[in-house]
């Protein structure tokens, strides 16, 4: 968890950096962190769910998608410890949002991270992909220790 909260944390931005920034920076900045709340809310979601290949397949999409628009953030200049503050932000904005809000705004992400997977050179994929799965293989094997007798 906390790689992942390392890499998520790199999303935050306060108004005082985010004047600092190019406006289009700081749009995708935003952008960026309500995404990657809404994933990583979904991850949580998923893990509430009884283990199968379908459930760890999303859990590994989902946290691919977060760490794409955390790469692309950091690659644009956002560090910490604003993309701490940043994120923290969107994730309670994401918990005031209606399910279907929610749901509609995940898409949305989702169109996104895969338009910024495509974009990102093949290195930069297999970082994504390479770390999202050590993400992924970690959250999975804590999950089978609390569960084993």
């Amino acid at each position: 968890m906390r790689l992942l909260s390392l890499l998520l944390a790199s999303l935050t931005l306060t108004g005082s950096a985010l004047a600092a920034q190019p406006s289009s920076d700081a749009a995708f900045y935003l952008e960026a962190a309500e995404c990657t709340a809404g994933f990583k809310d979904s991850v949580v979601q998923h893990l509430k769910q009884p283990p199968s290949a379908k459930r760890n397949q999303a859990i590994l999409k989902d946290t691919e998608h977060g760490f794409v628009l955390i790469g692309v953030a950091y690659k644009k200049g956002l560090r910490n410890p604003e993309a701490d503050q940043m994120l923290k932000a969107a994730e309670a904005r994401w918990s005031q949002l209606a399910p279907t809000q929610q749901s509609s705004r995940l898409a949305r992400c989702t169109q996104q991270a895969d338009r910024l997977m495509a974009d990102v050179s093949g290195l930069e994929r297999f970082l994504v992909r390479n770390r999202a799965q050590a993400r992924v293989d970690k959250l999975l094997a804590k999950e089978q220790r609390a569960t084993a007798p």
